[in-house]
């Protein structure tokens, strides 16, 4: 069956992770103020949602499957950890974008207005995201003529953690759609606007999941790197971008509680698919 192959799999994944953010930016028709102090809280807990996915989705799987290095086993993780924020330091530097909470721009200098630079901030946002869950789909896809050294530690990234990945992402997107959304509100676009850019700036995820998902099912010996590569793009974004917005306001002690919150809920999630 064509559901049955990765790249499939993982477009369905990522699109269902592009509908989360639109759920989210739909609730901007519910009312057009939410508290500052329960949306820190909310981005708190996506940021250790997705912390917590980077390590136990990804980062667990790929370190069992290089344990065959020996005392190298480290490097792979390491130059793939190191690759993946490269990647969205770049795409920081060169894309213009606002940072929805704190207002500051970032990127190359640029004469777009403001509501775009939220979009297209969201929408950068997102790619890691989508690139996290096509190659936890691919490494759970993985054709069976791997080297035997390697089949072992493969069944560590199998599809309950693919599933696992899907789940946290769009667990947390649902308030990050909600935050572009106000931030479009506040910007002077009416509620529709708002909430079709919200959700517009979802649409980047299933498109980073194609090549995460054929990379990861095609590359059986670069596997490990490619699920450190999009755990550390996944990383980069909590810890440049998140954890920053969850703290801009004075609620930092309440998003760190949050964010531990839900990287207890990932674990949760973890043991009940397994």
């Amino acid at each position: 069956m064509i559901l049955e192959y990765p790249a499939v799999q993982a477009f369905g994944a990522g699109t269902l992770s592009w509908l989360s953010v639109s759920a989210g930016a739909a609730l901007i028709f519910a009312r057009k103020n939410f508290s500052r102090f329960l949306m820190d809280c909310l981005l708190g807990a996506a940021g250790g949602m997705m912390l917590a996915a980077a390590s136990l989705g990804l980062l667990a799987p790929a370190l069992s499957m290089t344990t065959h290095l020996g005392h190298l086993s480290f490097l792979p993780i390491v130059c793939g950890l190191a690759l993946g924020a490269a990647f969205l330091l770049g795409l920081d530097k060169l894309l213009p974008h606002l940072h929805a909470m704190q207002g500051s721009v970032e990127g190359v200098d640029s004469r777009w207005r403001r509501s775009a630079l939220l979009v297209a901030a969201m929408a950068l946002h997102h790619i890691p995201e989508g690139l996290t869950i096509g190659v936890g789909y691919g490494a759970a896809a993985h054709p069976d003529a791997v080297q035997a050294s390697l089949q072992s530690a493969i069944n560590g990234a199998d599809l309950a953690t693919a599933i696992l990945l899907t789940v946290s992402v769009m667990l947390q997107n649902l308030p990050e759609g909600l935050v572009v959304a106000l931030a479009l509100r506040a910007e002077g676009c009416t509620a529709r606007q708002s909430f079709f850019w919200g959700a517009a700036s979802g649409a980047t995820a299933p498109l980073g999941a194609l090549p995460g998902a054929l990379a990861a099912s095609l590359a059986s010996g670069l596997l490990p790197i490619a699920l450190a590569f999009a755990a550390g793009a996944m990383i980069y974004v909590v810890l440049e971008e998140v954890i920053p917005e969850a703290n801009a306001s004075g609620n930092g002690n309440a998003a760190t509680i949050a964010a531990i919150g839900g990287i207890c809920l990932v674990v949760l999630m973890e043991c009940l698919f397994r």
